[in-house]
């Protein structure tokens, strides 16, 4: 049984602008034209979304270095949490924010919350129109609120990087492709795992797939872009623990839980096709021997217990990891080893670079030296 397992580096190889910074750039520029009808109101999104604000700052913070916003989401709600159960946040009360602080970054929330000025109770729903333009309104009564105020924000934020990969992304796939995908499987279908939002692989490769097979099984483990009614996309962070022994400064309340990929992945329904693939590849009635093809994925630590769980629901699975220079192949070999161990990598893992005439999944045309 040969899986593949895709991350958003196969997006990236393919040059679609699917990554965060790409996004952020992008709202960033639309932010600054007028905005289209039915398309995102960057510019809105942009003066009021909290998110958008942190991340496009510390983004200019890291210049050419890539955002992790897994990694940013999580720095923020343990900041939030030592915080935000202050008086600062006394009932009744209305949070005020400057839009239009060239600076602002969540992580500085103590300092807007210490100094802001308070206003009576004006609305119960988000931000509101005030008459001073230059500030966003935010009505908060409890701890409860400014989490579920945080939450909110970031669902506006997936929301809007989905219409992006719709409108923008999506509709740059096409047949004009860079490489030939080649895998020799070991049966007539190759199941696909995907990390990514996108459906790149299907639309470039499925039907020209030699072992294309409607039997195939794609699992979309962060949710799908769609057009649909409602976004089941997953951005959050990696699992945290809610109670350690000792009291370490590690805890974080169930109430920020929300943030979780693995409450979100029950919470938009992207964790069922993800157990039904389980049951296929730990069927005890078949000798299931499953070759893991892994390509554009970092193996990160926000995605590092999911990858755990199925790399190990199979003692017979060999686990086949395709680089694309030297110093992500030093990183791949760190972070599998840290999420099976270095025993299992010993005798299930192998590193390929990608784009290898003979072994690669990616073969560049003959006329293409890109």
């Amino acid at each position: 049984m040969d899986i593949l397992v895709i991350g958003n580096g196969f997006d990236l190889a393919h040059g679609l602008k699917t990554s965060y910074k790409d996004f952020l750039e992008a709202c960033h520029k639309m932010s600054l034209q007028e905005p289209i009808e039915g398309k995102t109101d960057y510019k809105k999104l942009c003066d009021c979304n909290l998110w958008m604000k942190h991340f496009i700052t510390r983004q200019k913070q890291l210049g050419n270095t890539w955002i992790d916003l897994e990694n940013e989401i999580y720095t923020v709600i343990k900041k939030i949490e030592k915080i935000c159960r202050q008086n600062y946040l006394a009932s009744g009360k209305v949070l005020t924010l400057e839009k239009r602080i060239n600076d602002f970054n969540i992580l500085t929330i103590e300092k807007f919350l210490r100094d802001t000025s308070w206003g009576e109770q004006l609305c119960k729903d988000g931000y509101i129109n005030p008459c001073n333009p230059s500030y966003i309104h935010f009505y908060i009564q409890t701890y409860q609120d400014f989490v579920t105020l945080l939450y909110g924000q970031l669902r506006e934020f997936t929301q809007a990087f989905e219409q992006y990969i719709i409108q923008d992304v999506l509709t740059q796939i096409t047949p004009t492709i860079k490489y030939d995908f080649s895998l020799q499987p070991q049966t007539g279908s190759v199941h696909v795992l995907s990390f990514n939002y996108t459906d790149t692989y299907e639309k470039l490769y499925k039907r020209k797939s030699i072992y294309a097979d409607p039997k195939s099984v794609y699992v979309y483990i962060h949710g799908k872009a769609s057009t649909t009614e409602g976004c089941n996309l997953v951005l959050g962070t990696h699992s945290f623990y809610n109670y350690l022994p000792n009291d370490l400064n590690e805890n974080i309340p169930v109430e920020f839980n929300v943030f979780k990929k693995h409450n979100q992945r029950h919470r938009y329904g992207t964790i069922e096709a993800y157990q039904n693939f389980l049951k296929l590849l730990t069927d005890p009635k078949r000798v299931i021997k499953p070759v893991f093809h892994v390509i554009g994925h970092s193996l990160d630590k926000t995605d590092h217990k999911i990858l755990k769980h199925v790399f190990l629901a199979n003692k017979n699975a060999i686990i086949n990891i395709y680089y694309h220079d030297e110093e992500s192949q030093e990183r791949l070999i760190n972070n599998i080893t840290e999420i099976i161990e270095e025993d299992e990598v010993m005798t299930k893992v192998r590193l390929i670079y990608q784009h290898d005439e003979i072994r690669g999944l990616l073969r560049r045309h003959e006329n293409n030296s890109i």
